[in-house]
């Protein structure tokens, strides 16, 4: 592949244009198609700075050498079908154009003036099939491939909306299952999150990386970002350009940019768990894998000098931002992932959640337990519900979870309900052993009325304090209606808590309990995102992970992210990736109404002095007259 770039390929735009391809350039390019060709892997996974190369490197040449030398079909893979046209005519048409390969351009169909960009076949045979991350899963079948090339990687690393398969990368690897071992898998992206897809296969696959000898000591050394110094004392840019050097990890002499030119000249790959001697003689075994995780960082990027990223840097400190700018400078800078202060920006993974688990098995209460509240989330044919149970430091474990069949077909829906619930109020008043074998009823039962309210609330009259109604507001609930907290307590509303507040129903003669669930998912996202140990954190029952995949895919069916609104500004809202996620809702049923039995995390939880106590039974009665609300133990 090094000498196909470099005999074909002219660069189409940017400082180079016009000119041939050549590997001294940017040497990392050199190495990365050496290793390509060893054919000791089929994945390459390749990550590296923004402005570097990445894209004809990484993906624009592995296309072209495939379509072109060997002849033969390619899949590009990218997040959305609207970045097909850009990627033909921005990236690959410029150097076809520009190639000996021009005259193998399609006269007519797809990719034929400035039509429509899916599939384009070259007139000598090969087709280059544009698929992405979004549609149904058919626009990912039916077409196969030896070869594919992913952009983007971390904007397609979800399952589609209505796919019943694995994740959209997975998929179009797929296409490649009838080649075997013969397949080539090529993807690029820049570093997004530990948890992105690509650094989960960098790190997965060889994880290497460029070793560069020193040009003063001799040893071999991969300089990263806290090598980079004299930039951060600067008064000005100007000085922070003009200072900021590299220094060699191993004897901290300062190296000039003749120094970094020369040390990557001779730069040497190497795999996680490898070593390297002073006379460049690579020792251990490579991972035994069948990726190739390559990255190269800022100090191997020849594009920028020394003093660029110094001032970068410097600029980045001075931001008002300064975890944006942390953000991008470790992204776009220096190929690492972001590591976001708040744990609701990185999405939590269904997999690992299935790990993250305490010491109690299935239905088992832990030693300590102070409350126990149950959250339900109920359907036409099912009733979804999660139990935990919550320690005095607020740590929470789900000690349970589980299905209640509505049985809507064989009889009156609103009568099938009824009896459902009746089931499950069985299983409540039996309650949950301790580990001494001492049964333990949960404090709160917290019901979703939004579907067959009527039954639901006739159930609550009969049932006594412990089982609630509530109304859940969020941007994912089916009438998208945001909550709003209101202001103090009257005549309507008798208790207001946080993200939640308790108020008379007069129709249905019944307390209902409006709650904010954009507020409550983020809580508890990020209560499963906390060190186990942590108080508050939230964690499972011990089993067999693949148990639990399915209760996990429903946690991580909603994730937060966000979005410019015009007049607003950049707005948060909880965004649904699965249709299924009714445990998440009864796990927010659960976790809200644990703060309404009494659990807190600290001080800085507790209701503030001026807010309203929690009303005493003989004020706080139902409008029949009953005591409804209990006091806290």
């Amino acid at each position: 592949m090094r000498e196909f770039a470099e005999q074909e390929i002219i660069i189409p735009d940017g400082p180079f244009a016009g000119r041939r391809f050549r590997c001294d350039r940017q040497p990392y390019t050199g190495v990365l198609f050496d290793a390509i060709d060893l054919h000791f892997w089929n994945r390459f996974c390749v990550t590296g700075p923004t402005q570097s190369g990445k894209t004809m490197s990484s993906s624009a040449t592995p296309a072209c050498y495939h379509l072109f030398e060997i002849g033969e079909n390619v899949i590009f893979g990218l997040p959305d079908m609207d970045m097909a046209g850009d990627k033909w005519r921005e990236d690959l048409l410029p150097i076809i154009q520009r190639s000996r390969y021009r005259e193998l351009l399609p006269k007519r169909g797809g990719g034929s003036r400035g039509g429509k960009v899916e599939s384009i076949q070259f007139r000598h045979g090969p087709t280059l099939k544009f698929m992405s991350g979004g549609g149904g899963d058919k626009s990912r079948a039916g077409f196969t491939s030896r070869v594919v090339v992913i952009t983007e990687t971390d904007g397609m690393d979800e399952a589609g909306a209505t796919s019943r398969e694995a994740d959209k990368i997975t998929q179009l690897e797929a296409r490649t299952r009838a080649y075997g071992d013969r397949k080539r898998i090529y993807m690029e992206c820049t570093v997004s999150i530990e948890e992105g897809r690509t650094w989960r296969e960098y790190t997965g696959g060889t994880e290497s990386r460029l070793a560069l000898p020193c040009p003063h000591c001799g040893g071999w050394v991969t300089p990263e970002r806290e090598h980079l110094a004299d930039w951060d004392d600067a008064d000005t840019i100007v000085d922070a350009k003009a200072h900021a050097a590299f220094y060699c990890p191993a004897c901290g002499q300062a190296w000039t940019e003749k120094d970094r030119e020369a040390a990557n000249a001779d730069c040497r790959l190497i795999h996680r768990g490898q070593e390297i001697d002073a006379d460049g003689t690579v020792h251990g075994d490579a991972p035994k894998t069948d990726t190739l995780g390559f990255r190269w960082s800022a100090v191997n990027n020849l594009f920028t000098t020394a003093g660029d990223i110094g001032a970068d840097e410097w600029r980045a400190k001075q931001s008002e931002d300064e975890e944006n700018a942390e953000k991008e400078m470790l992204q776009f800078v220096w190929a690492m992932p972001f590591k976001p202060s708040s744990w609701h920006e990185t999405p939590l993974d269904a997999r690992m959640l299935t790990a993250r688990t305490r010491p109690t098995r299935k239905g088992q209460l832990p030693t300590g337990t102070k409350y126990l509240t149950v959250g339900v989330d109920i359907g036409k044919y099912l009733a979804h519900w999660t139990l935990i149970a919550w320690l005095p430091d607020a740590r929470g474990t789900i000690a349970d979870y589980g299905l209640v069949e509505i049985h809507a077909d064989a009889m009156d829906p609103n009568h099938a309900a009824g009896l459902a619930l009746r089931e499950f109020r069985d299983v409540c008043t039996a309650g949950w052993p301790m580990p001494d074998g001492e049964m333990f009823q949960p404090d709160q039962v917290w019901i979703d009325a939004r579907y067959n309210m009527s039954t639901i609330c006739a159930f609550i009259r009969e049932s006594g304090d412990r089982f609630r109604p509530v109304f859940g507001y969020g941007a994912t609930q089916m009438d998208g209606r945001k909550y709003t907290q209101p202001k103090s307590t009257g005549k309507i509303v008798k208790l207001i808590g946080d993200g939640y507040h308790v108020g008379v129903h007069k129709a249905e003669r019944v307390y209902m309990i409006d709650v904010d669930v954009d507020q409550w998912k983020k809580t508890v996202h990020q209560r499963l995102a906390m060190p186990i140990p942590e108080p508050g954190a939230l964690a499972l029952f011990d089993t067999d992970p693949r148990e639990h995949i399915k209760f996990a895919k429903h946690l991580t069916a909603e994730t937060q992210i966000e979005e410019f609104v015009a007049g607003k500004g950049m707005v948060r809202k909880w965004k649904q990736k699965r249709s299924a996620n009714h445990w998440l809702d009864s796990t927010v049923y659960a976790a809200a109404s644990g703060h309404f039995a009494g659990v807190r995390v600290g001080e800085e939880e507790k209701p503030k002095a001026a807010q309203p106590k929690r009303p005493s039974k003989k004020k706080f009665t139902t409008p029949d007259g009953r005591p409804y609300l209990v006091t806290e133990r």
